[in-house]
């Protein structure tokens, strides 16, 4: 079974702070009408439910995002949770909270126990201006791992422009992975931009994973997401190619430890499947080293069991 292990939804303009999302916008939007914007951040997971039926995905993770003081978005996890309830089969969820916020493990304990989560995520700490190795979120990360719950995190640096870049230090999940050694940890999109620091940490320590969601997109093979002014220079090479290949040629650590998923609505599942499954090809194209296509098949197939062992396999 293919497991989408990050996507997203939200709604327009229920989830957003508008003054801080105008902050985050470029010039040429700043003009723009209420309707240009919802027509822009509108997102019910219907639009994701039609694309999945044309891919090979049987379930998708739902994540959470707290970033209304940075970007201007906060996703209720009730919202989340309901869209789940009225559709078990084809979705399950990720809580997420502020980890230094007061209450926030006993918001991630209901979610979890009352509400069905599966993950804590996605965490955002440029988002959410805290540390992960801050003791303050000791309480959460200790709610998840008792029960037996991953954390999704965007542990590097992010776009948001009121975002602290100071709190992207991906050598804060070290520490964490050092003081809670059973806690499994997903770093997101490999953690675009420093994916040699990422790699390493997975290689690392028994418990610490990441996802390649949204790698395919910043790398040109699925654009539909990315502004059509940017990038300058487009080559598949530097945001999706080259973290894999390092990844896969690290001498030391345990293998198969990535996950795929799309980050939706960056990526469609289609595209972003047909991407991966092809990329070999890719890459013999321009002799450069293949990847194990074992690993390639797992990525897909297996090794979210391993993270998100509260999820069963429903489908194909």
């Amino acid at each position: 079974m293919i497991l989408d292990c990050h996507m997203h939804s939200w709604r327009y303009p229920q989830h957003f702070d508008r003054e801080v999302m105008l902050a985050n916008q470029p010039p040429r939007r700043r003009g723009w009408s209420e309707e240009q914007f919802k027509q822009m951040w509108e997102l019910p997971v219907e639009h994701y439910l039609e694309e999945m039926k044309g891919s090979d995905v049987a379930k998708a993770l739902l994540l959470g995002l707290k970033a209304g003081a940075t970007l201007g978005i906060d996703v209720a996890n009730e919202y989340l949770a309901g869209l789940v309830r009225e559709r078990p089969d084809p979705l399950a969820w990720g809580c997420c909270v502020t980890p230094t916020e007061p209450g926030a493990a006993a918001e991630v304990e209901r979610c979890v126990n009352e509400m069905g989560a599966a993950a804590v995520g996605e965490l955002g700490p440029v988002y959410g201006g805290f540390r992960l190795d801050d003791p303050k979120c000791f309480p959460v990360w200790e709610v998840a791992r008792d029960l037996d719950v991953p954390l999704v995190v965007h542990a590097g640096p992010a776009q948001a422009r009121w975002g602290h870049l100071k709190y992207g230090d991906l050598m804060a999940v070290d520490e964490v992975a050092i003081q809670f050694p059973d806690l499994r940890i997903v770093i997101c999109h490999l953690g675009y931009h420093r994916y040699e620091e990422a790699a390493f940490l997975v290689a690392k320590h028994e418990n610490v994973y990441a996802d390649i969601s949204w790698l395919p997109q910043l790398a040109g093979f699925d654009r539909r997401a990315l502004s059509r002014y940017l990038p300058q220079v487009e080559h598949g090479y530097y945001h999706l190619i080259h973290p894999l290949l390092y990844y896969f040629t690290q001498t030391f650590g345990l293998t198969d430890k990535l996950l795929w998923g799309t980050d939706f609505p960056a990526g469609s599942p289609g595209r972003s499947i047909e991407t991966l499954m092809g990329i070999n090809s890719w890459l013999e194209q321009r002799h450069l080293p293949k990847l194990p296509e074992e690993s390639v098949r797992r990525m897909l197939h297996e090794t979210w069991r391993k993270v998100f062992t509260k999820l069963s396999d429903s489908g194909r």
